[in-house]
């Protein structure tokens, strides 16, 4: 139906006119999901831990220095990725919004491709595929990484991104013949250099494709297949042996992911609860409509997959591989490495949902029940995200607690003065070196070196603020229940036996003390902090 015979039948037909109202309600909730996320950059809010490490990466180096890896800080992203995120610094300057309007852009695409894989590989009516980016662009765990310095939005973009190239080589708009297969081995390629389980993604392309065309025995197809797919396995061994190889043997890395690996040995003491907790962690960010949402999401893909589209049996086994690498620990298991999942289950809960809509014979009662049941299901998926406009006002809650430095630091910056020193926590130093300078030890408008940047000995540490007489004391990432780390309470504890500690500004458990050995210098004597 083309868009004349549309608008004809919004005139004629008071349920195409119903229909039509609702994705316009669609469209004005995913616009205002947009602007809501550049209120989110307007705030201006603090890298959290991650983000700051590496920022670092990308602010403090080169072009070519970034280039060679491994990465500082036990980092690691995507080649292209990092080259956009660089090329954006040195044109636009390195204000947190320039470092992560990448990740806005990514979920752009994201919604773009989701919505036109719903209605051209699947063939989902507008309203349902509207219904499913509305949820895309409103769930609270993609507002949350759309606004921050890693390539997990990206991931999710680029894995469907090499779905939709499946797409167009199948239907021949990449040409055909061998162009048209070395092409999808290009654009599987350029989305892997932009996303590590894009590779996953394209791997499962080409083995299905494969599969097929040897069951059709179209040995030309076979063929072409065969040299599109040492092109694409070309371009992923130079990225591993050049970019990814150094970092992902780091024992530091290896280390750090050790409990986010499948354990298919199910019948190993503690295998089957292992499993779980993965699982149950992976779920977690849409654990509020689990019951609902999963139970769906499989059924769309069982229901796909018993129509034989070709593009579930790719998404089936892009699971497949990425679960066995899993299992020879090649790719953790959680959830932001896994952003991509969500978009995934967001297409197929709403393809069951589009299905709904069982032909039975009836009056115009039955229709109208037909017709509500899949619209009631929709919206019950969607309303659990529409608390996501708190985002754009910085409410606590959107916040990482513990990581909001940006005001602290500009506290110092303004009020510091001549005799006066800054501590910085050990991990305070990377978001305090990226706000102030990487290579400054000097803050605020005095002529010296007044920074002490801590280490992990923290008893040094206090003895060297002791004998500063008075300092400034800026903690970060120290929040306990999240960092778990003990340290930050061990050097106040300290300070506290030796002086007087005073809390100057605290934003969402993110400290900054002023610690003197005077009693005169105590600014003000309500906010002193009292040994427990």
């Amino acid at each position: 139906m083309n868009l004349t015979e549309r608008l004809q039948a919004v005139k004629t037909d008071r349920y195409a006119l119903f229909r039509a109202i609702i994705c316009a309600f669609l469209l004005i909730l995913i616009l205002y999901s947009m602007y809501v996320r550049v209120r989110m950059y307007m705030l201006g809010i603090t890298l959290w831990i991650d983000e700051a490490f590496l920022a670092e990466n990308i602010v403090d180096r080169t072009m070519a220095e970034m280039l060679t890896p491994p990465l500082v800080n036990l980092q690691t992203a995507p080649a292209l990725y990092l080259i956009v995120v660089k090329t954006l610094t040195l044109l636009f300057g390195t204000s947190e919004a320039v470092l992560r309007v990448f990740s806005f852009a990514a979920l752009v695409l994201m919604l773009i491709v989701q919505y036109a894989l719903m209605r051209r590989a699947f063939k989902i009516s507008a309203l349902y595929s509207l219904f499913s980016v509305a949820v895309s662009s409103t769930f609270l765990f993609f507002m949350q990484h759309s606004n921050e310095l890693k390539p997990y939005t990206g991931d999710a973009a680029f894995v469907l991104l090499v779905l939709l190239g499946y797409y167009f080589y199948r239907e021949g708009k990449l040409g055909q013949g061998l162009r048209g297969a070395v092409l999808l081995a290009l654009i599987c390629a350029a989305c892997m250099l932009f996303s590590t389980p894009a590779a996953f993604a394209a791997g499962a392309v080409f083995i299905v494709e494969f599969l097929l065309k040897c069951i059709r025995k179209d040995k030309e197809a076979v063929i072409r297949l065969i040299i599109a797919g040492l092109v694409f396995i070309a371009i992923f061994a130079l990225n591993y042996m050049l970019w990814l190889r150094p970092i992902a043997t780091n024992e530091g890395m290896v280390d750090y992911w050790e409990g986010y690996i499948l354990n298919l040995n199910i019948f190993a003491p503690g295998a089957f609860r292992h499993n779980y907790e993965l699982i149950t962690y992976l779920f977690g960010p849409v654990w509020h409509a689990i019951w609902i949402l999963l139970p769906f999401s499989v059924a769309g893909f069982a229901l796909s997959l018993a129509k034989r589209n070709v593009y579930t049996l790719a998404t089936g086994v892009f699971f497949v591989l990425l679960l066995i690498a899993s299992s020879i620990e090649k790719y953790p298991i959680a959830d932001r490495l896994w952003l991509f999942l969500y978009a995934i289950i967001f297409i197929y809960a709403f393809i069951f949902i589009d299905k709904l809509r069982l032909e039975i014979e009836g009056g115009a009662f039955v229709k109208i029940i037909q017709r509500a049941i899949p619209l009631f299901f929709a919206f019950l998926l969607l309303v659990p995200n529409l608390s996501f406009p708190a985002f754009g006002r910085g409410e606590e809650w959107t916040l990482v607690p513990g990581n909001q430095a940006n005001p602290l630091i500009a506290h110092v910056e303004e009020n510091i003065e001549d005799g006066e020193m800054l501590y910085s926590f050990h991990l305070a130093n990377y978001i305090l070196r990226f706000k102030n300078g990487y290579h400054t030890s000097r803050i605020g408008n005095v002529a010296y070196d007044n920074i002490i940047f801590g280490t992990k000995d923290f008893d040094e540490d206090v003895e060297m603020i002791v004998a500063t007489g008075g300092s400034y004391i800026l903690f970060y990432h120290s929040y306990y229940p999240l960092s778990g780390d003990w340290s930050a309470a061990y050097i106040t504890e300290q300070l506290q036996e030796r002086g007087y500690l005073e809390e100057v500004m605290n934003v969402f458990h993110t400290p900054l003390y002023w610690f003197t050995t005077d009693i005169e210098r105590v600014r003000n004597p309500e906010n002193l902090v009292l040994p427990e």
